[in-house]
């Protein structure tokens, strides 16, 4: 059973219930597809044997429920929590802390990396979720109960989980690992819009020279500032070809930009003098200030011999803690390393996994051998 919560009133006493315990499971529904910022239409919540289904939309004034979730006393529990953080830092201000995120957990333990919710549900409870909600509009008045069952089983289920985690991580001497990735999580800096830096982030960007990336730069910016204010998707705004376009051609006339494909007469007439000053503005970069793509280089043959032996040995340590390799790195991370010159990967779990060993590898200090069909690692 649960509460569906509609007023405010019902939403305070509920939320006072909620505040005598020292976590809670959280989940949220929300829409994204009209609008820049995502729109909240489900909270669900459960403490101990107590679980809601909140209304943002009915409800006048959810200053309870943010006051709940900027309690700095309460373990707030999520999987993948980057949304819903996100949304809750928008609408409030603050990012929700402290927080665990069971997606994270997963991987410390072994369960998989970017293991998806039904999935760790199916790996530590042998439930089956239902999937028929899956393309709910959320933001439609009244839900039934079918989508009101399949929000719920988001925190029923969470709360079920986060116990066993705990058991687990702690006996495995494991739950100090997450602190770093829990403090990024919980970072205002993780949700900051960061506009001049949306460039790196449009698609295709890889074939444009640095001149071009610099006019690239100005007109995305623009285009997440305007998202933004207006509350639009970006690609309502314009589309990442045509923004490819604008900056490789860089028309400065009007009948330049109306050659462009996909731009409307009344949009060029509209933007085209406007585009004109962002496309001179990026043209006059100094060349010491040009953006530029980080560039892969392909590994020498001696790096690559080096790359493929800490893959090896990365393997064999994750095995050996019942990790999977991925969770703690890919090999486009270990040659990133080696290319850059470190021996360090990181410096969170993940690091503290490999770190010393990787070193010891490529000093000398311990070698890679085959004994007995079996590939081990060990001092010389």
């Amino acid at each position: 059973m649960f509460e569906l919560i509609e007023t405010t009133k019902n939403l305070r006493e509920f939320c006072k219930t909620v505040e005598k315990h020292d976590w809670f499971a959280l989940d949220t529904e929300f829409l994204r597809e009209k609008t820049y910022y995502s729109k909240l239409c489900l909270v669900q919540i459960q403490a101990g044997d107590h679980r809601a289904c909140i209304d943002p939309i009915k409800i006048e004034d959810l200053s309870p429920l943010y006051d709940l979730l900027n309690n700095p006393n309460i373990t707030k529990v999520l999987h993948a929590a980057h949304q819903d953080l996100e949304i809750f830092n928008q609408l409030t201000g603050h990012v929700p802390a402290p927080v665990f995120d069971t997606q994270i957990a997963a991987a410390v333990l072994g369960l998989g990396d970017h293991m998806g919710y039904a999935r760790l549900v199916e790996a530590m409870l042998n439930v089956t979720l239902a999937k028929t909600q899956t393309r709910t509009d959320w933001s439609k008045r009244p839900l039934n109960n079918k989508q009101l069952d399949y929000a719920i089983d988001d925190v029923r289920y969470l709360a079920q989980i986060y116990p066993m985690m705990l058991e687990q991580l702690t006996r495995k001497n494991r739950l100090h690992w997450l602190d770093k990735d829990f403090k990024r999580t919980v970072d205002p800096q993780t949700y900051a819009i960061k506009a001049r830096e949306r460039w790196k982030k449009v698609r295709g960007n890889q074939v444009l020279k640095r001149p071009q990336l610099a006019v690239l730069r100005e007109l995305a910016a623009w285009r997440e500032d305007l998202a933004e204010k207006t509350n639009r998707p970006r690609k309502w705004i314009l589309s990442d070809d045509i923004l490819l376009d604008l900056a490789r051609q860089q028309p400065t006339s009007k009948a330049a930009f109306s050659e462009i494909r996909g731009l409307s007469p009344e949009r060029v007439a509209k933007n085209h003098e406007r585009w004109t000053k962002l496309i001179k503005k990026g043209q006059a970069t100094p060349e010491n200030e040009l953006p530029e793509l980080p560039r892969s280089k392909k590994p020498t043959p001696t790096q690559n011999t080096l790359i493929d032996l800490l893959m090896i040995v990365l393997q064999i340590k994750a095995k050996e803690l019942g990790i999977t390799p991925a969770a703690i790195a890919g090999r486009k991370q270990i040659a990133t390393m080696i290319q850059s010159g470190q021996t360090s990967l990181s410096d969170d779990w993940r690091g503290a996994i490999v770190n010393e060993l990787f070193e010891q590898i490529i000093s000398g200090e311990k070698i890679v051998r085959v004994d007995n069909r079996k590939v081990v690692v060990e001092t010389p």
